[in-house]
Formats: C-alpha cells, sequence, structure tokens
C-alpha cells in the first residue's frame, strides 16, 4: 500500500460559504514538513494553484517528489530546517479536500452540481480553520504561487493579524478579461462532452475528450510561444504511421500536448475544474475600486515580496505591478521584482533557480 503524509483536518462545525450557504463538515487534506519551534512563531503557509495536491515535496512518510520538490526542503529555497511549512489541498479540488467529487452527507452520493457555487474567499476561510486547528496565532510568511496569491490576499483580508510577510507569485487582484476568455472556453470545452451529463457523470464514465482538449489549451496558455519554439521547432514525429489520419499528430509539439493532457485527466475531476476555475474568474479583491479593502489598515503584514514573469499572460506583469502599487499607497513595505523566463505563467514550476533565488533572498 502507498504511504501517505496526508493529515485530515475536519471542519466539524460546517463552514459559512460566501453564498450564504454552510458546506457541512468539510474535510481539508494537507502535509506538513519540517517542525514548529516553541512559541509557534515559524510556520509558512504555501497556498495552491487550480490543480495540485497538497503533495509539495517529498518527506519521509511520502519519497515521491511533489510539484515544487526544488523549492520546499532542507536547506532549500523555502527551508524547513528553519520552517514549519503547510500545503493543503484547496477546498473544492479532489485530493483528499471536499469538492464536488466528495459524497454529500446528506444524500450519500457525490455532490457534482449540488456542491454550493465556491469562492476564493472560501479556500481563504477553510485554511484560516486550519492554521487556528493547528494552534499556529501568526504565520511568518504566506506564499501564494497563481490562485494561491489570490487565497493569500483573501486570508490576509479577512484575518490581518495572521501573518508577518506574505510572497506572491504571478497572480493579480483580479483576473483580466483573456485569462477570464480562456478558462470560459476550458469550461465549455468540458461541458459540451456528451459525457458530462450536466455534471452528473459516473465518476468511473468521466468526461475524458473535454477534460483532454481544456487541459491542451490551459497548457498551451501557460507557457509562452518563445519555449515552445526552442523546446521543439518544427520538429516531426519519427515513424509517423503513413496509414494514419490526416490529422492526427504530426508534429513533436502535438505530440508532447496530447501526452500531457492525457496523463493529467486520469486524475483530476471535471467539476472541480469547473468550480475552481469560474472561482479565480469571480474573484475581485479591490471590487473595481483603485484601492485595498479597509481590512488591510490593521495588518500586521511588515513586507511583501511581489514576483512576476515577462512572459506570463494569464496573469501578466502589469497585474503584479498594479498589487505592488496598492500596497506601497497603503503604507506597507512591497518590493516588485520581474523576472526574465520563457515558460510564461508555469514558470514559478520550473525555473527553480531564478525563484528559488529569490524566495530564498526575500526569506533570509
Amino acid at each position: 500500500m502507498k504511504k501517505t503524509s496526508v493529515r485530515n483536518y475536519l471542519i466539524e462545525e460546517g463552514l459559512q460559504l460566501k453564498s450564504g450557504e454552510i458546506l457541512i463538515s468539510p474535510n481539508i487534506a494537507y502535509e506538513t514538513w519540517g517542525n514548529l519551534n516553541k512559541d509557534f512563531s515559524n510556520a509558512v503557509l504555501v497556498t495552491t494553484g487550480l490543480s495540485p495536491s497538497s503533495h509539495i515535496a517529498s518527506n519521509e512518510l511520502n519519497i515521491e517528489q511533489g510539484w515544487w520538490e526544488n523549492i520546499i526542503g532542507p536547506n532549500k529555497a523555502i527551508d524547513t530546517n528553519r520552517f514549519f511549512v503547510i500545503c493543503a489541498n484547496s477546498l473544492g479540488s479532489c485530493f483528499g479536500s471536499t469538492g464536488p467529487s466528495s459524497k454529500n452527507p446528506q444524500t450519500n452520493q457525490p455532490y457534482q452540481l449540488l456542491f454550493p457555487r465556491l469562492s476564493i474567499e472560501d479556500i481563504a476561510s477553510s485554511l484560516i480553520s486550519l492554521i487556528k486547528h493547528l494552534g499556529i496565532n501568526q504565520l511568518q510568511t504566506i506564499v501564494g504561487p497563481s490562485m494561491g496569491g489570490m487565497t493569500a490576499l483573501s486570508i490576509v483580508q479577512q484575518a490581518p493579524e495572521i501573518t508577518k510577510e506574505m510572497i506572491l507569485i504571478s497572480t493579480s487582484a483580479s483576473s483580466r478579461p483573456f485569462s477570464i476568455a480562456l478558462r470560459s472556453l476550458q469550461r465549455k470545452m468540458i461541458t459540451s462532452d456528451p459525457a458530462w451529463k450536466n455534471g452528473n457523470y459516473d465518476l468511473t464514465d468521466l468526461p475524458l475528450e473535454g477534460m483532454r482538449l481544456a487541459r491542451f489549451l490551459g497548457m498551451v496558455t501557460y507557457r509562452s510561444p518563445e519555449e515552445w519554439n526552442q523546446r521543439f521547432g518544427r520538429d516531426l514525429i519519427e515513424d509517423i504511421d503513413t496509414n494514419a489520419n490526416l490529422f492526427d499528430n504530426t508534429f513533436k509539439v502535438e505530440s508532447y500536448l496530447h501526452n500531457r493532457s492525457d496523463d493529467f485527466i486520469k486524475h483530476f475531476d471535471p467539476n472541480s475544474y469547473l468550480y475552481l476555475s469560474r472561482a479565480i474568474d469571480l474573484f475581485d479583491l479591490m471590487n473595481d475600486s483603485n484601492a485595498l479593502p479597509k481590512e488591510f489598515k490593521h495588518t500586521t503584514l511588515k513586507k511583501i515580496k511581489i514576483i512576476g514573469v515577462d512572459s506570463d499572460y494569464i496573469f501578466p506583469f502589469e497585474c503584479q505591478n498594479e498589487l505592488h502599487k496598492m500596497f506601497l499607497s497603503s503604507g506597507i513595505q512591497s518590493e516588485l521584482i520581474q523576472l526574465q523566463s520563457i515558460q510564461g505563467h508555469d514558470s514559478f514550476l520550473v525555473d527553480d533557480k531564478n525563484f528559488g533565488k529569490a524566495i530564498s533572498t526575500f526569506l533570509r
């Protein structure tokens, strides 16, 4: 049996959602690395993007590499010799935390589209509850990449005294129309699959073609044209079947995207993808104003580092610059850095050298 380092926190009293609904006894799946010091002051919370699990790095209980393996660990950018690191699977996801594929305690069947409307604020609220459950009054740092940056912002808005520092990576106070349009198209690909069945698909018969197309599009847009040029050029697949369909994979870039999409759809629930991507679209920290919400006037945040890349067009650098200006205008010490990387929005997942240096310099 595969070992797991996942722990579970059941919010027994239920979770009040932004929509006004109560989510009955949701579970939050989380993992930890390192040790809490005597006064519980060395905790670092890493919030996740749309699709990751809580397994951010390997540990003694689970040696499988995590999705930020080269950033988290002893003597790494987020040094587990110094920090107690916490990472949870987002509410609404499908890797242990309660989401659309979880059983509804009122029906004993999967929630599917009976799962309540989900917001970034709800994800943040569940993590605040987890931090309190762990006995931590104040975090040293929250590190929020991508969707996780939105979650981090919402955590501080709801609990202004919860952290001393924050690192925001490739994120935004709200989504731009271009990225909303892309996610809308991804959702349409899923819901147009006949196997989706209005969200009531059998968990053994998923709308895989719709998911495959959505992930395919996502992978194209999460990276940059420069990277595709360098990695694949116009290289053709070797030993192409001359009897194959004219429109089957011909170029290596096509084959790569198809294979990676196939890997993803084996593990991720389609309805979770719909709920989480819509939550990203709906989040708007400043509610169309030009200032941070009033709650940030009472924050204990001492300093913030905001990191973006020049090739990201999901959350382009202007989004990080906007956040930087908002924090400065509110009297909060903010450092903004633009990294040069060809890996687009996914740079923080793969450009370990640049991001590791930027993060470790701040935490030092």
